[in-house]
């Protein structure tokens, strides 16, 4: 269950996500977009991401850990009737925050385009899914990439735990116009957070991290997918240990 703050005013709809998760915003007017967001017009209840102008305006403020490129890329898919695939490197929890987001869309009444055919009724995963395993919490598993090495334990549901003397990657991953990417800003802010746990690029305390994805943002700045980048003692990575097909 997903507890929901909804703010209404004869302009506009406001519903805030738990668990600073952002905010969705319907309305009439077009809006000014967030410094980390995306916007998508309505018309006439469907999704219209190609008009110029619409009976209305879903303006979404994203959370920090989730990338504005994909979400766009996901509301255009779903105005066209198709199935988004997801790169390997943005699976973990971007997947579910864009289940969230089609259910919100479904429940406000908000359709696919008018002209969308689905090319399958067969729906896809759109993710590896994994299950967490009590039996793992005391078993460390191994990171070593991009000049990172650290030893991880997924210690609760939502916690992954790197343990004390980790060494963080050096190398900033940048866009080919040399601005910073995506998960490079967000590994820095993981680090800031974390920065009295942190000397000279090695870890100084245990660092607690909710999720996979968010170990390898802090480690490696996430270029890859993290399942495959843990692994244990028997050479074991945690997604088949863990992976639910």
């Amino acid at each position: 269950m997903t507890t929901l703050t909804i703010t209404l005013t004869a302009a506009q709809t406001t519903v805030t996500l738990p668990a600073e998760q952002g905010q969705i915003v319907f309305s009439k007017e077009k809006l000014a977009l967030p410094a980390h967001g995306v916007q998508i017009p309505v018309q006439a209840g469907h999704l219209a991401p190609m008009a110029e102008t619409a009976a209305e305006y879903i303006t979404i403020t994203l959370p920090w850990s989730t990338e504005p490129t994909y979400v766009e890329r996901f509301l255009q898919a779903r105005a066209e009737g198709e199935a988004l695939a997801l790169p390997a490197n943005q699976e973990t929890g971007l997947a579910d925050y864009l289940q969230l987001l089609d259910q919100l869309l479904t429940r406000f009444g908000i359709r696919p385009g008018p002209a969308a055919t689905p090319k399958s009724t067969t729906k896809k995963p759109m993710k590896a899914r994994h299950r967490f395993d009590k039996a793992l919490v005391n078993e460390p598993f191994h990171v070593a990439r991009n000049g990172s090495r650290a030893t991880v334990y997924w210690t609760k549901r939502n916690e992954m735990t790197v343990k004390t003397g980790a060494t963080l990657t050096t190398e900033l991953p940048l866009n080919r116009d040399g601005s910073l990417r995506y998960g490079t800003k967000y590994g820095q802010k993981l680090r800031d957070d974390h920065a009295a746990a942190i000397a000279d690029h090695r870890t100084t305390a245990d660092v607690h991290l909710r999720s996979v994805n968010e170990v390898g943002l802090f480690l490696y700045f996430g270029d890859t997918n993290g399942w495959l980048e843990l692994i244990n003692d028997r050479g074991q990575t945690l997604d088949e240990l863990t992976r639910v097909d």
